[in-house]
């Protein structure tokens, strides 16, 4: 019975993390009808999407809070998390680094993308590409 208890344990302390370690994605809004042409709005008018003529400046206390926040594909799958900005000396972002797949944080690979490549919404990065696209990304030395 002694020699049971510690397999138990480890088996259910894996079921436990593997339980914890699944995510799901957030609920997209609901479609929201345009007003008729007679109306006028009062919402202010969105913010343009950047582009990539508009470049993306972080200070180093911005890109410290980006760290470790969640990277998303195109078709919506959490594919990692942000590992690192490059960045030059005005502040401009030339590189992001990813660390995608893996599992509890072993087997990750960090990836190399391009200001063209992502964009930084809300609370996670959002790529141009989708996940299995992720996959072929330049890899890049830890």
């Amino acid at each position: 019975m002694k020699k049971f208890l510690p397999v138990f344990a480890a088996a259910s302390l894996m079921a436990t993390a593997a339980a914890f370690a699944q995510t799901t994605t957030p609920a997209s809004p609901p479609a929201t009808s345009t007003p008729p042409a007679t109306e006028k709005s009062t919402a202010p008018a969105p913010k343009p999407a950047a582009t990539e003529s508009q470049a993306l400046t972080l200070t180093d206390e911005k890109a410290k809070t980006w760290i470790d926040k969640a990277v998303y594909s195109s078709d919506g799958k959490n594919v990692g998390e942000i590992a690192a900005f490059e960045r030059d000396a005005s502040g401009k972002v030339t590189e992001l680094h990813a660390d995608i797949g893996g599992f509890l944080g072993l087997g990750q690979t960090r990836v190399r993308l391009m200001p063209s490549e992502f964009k930084l919404m809300d609370d996670r990065a959002v790529l141009s590409i989708t996940a299995e696209q992720a996959k072929t990304l330049p890899k890049v030395q830890k």
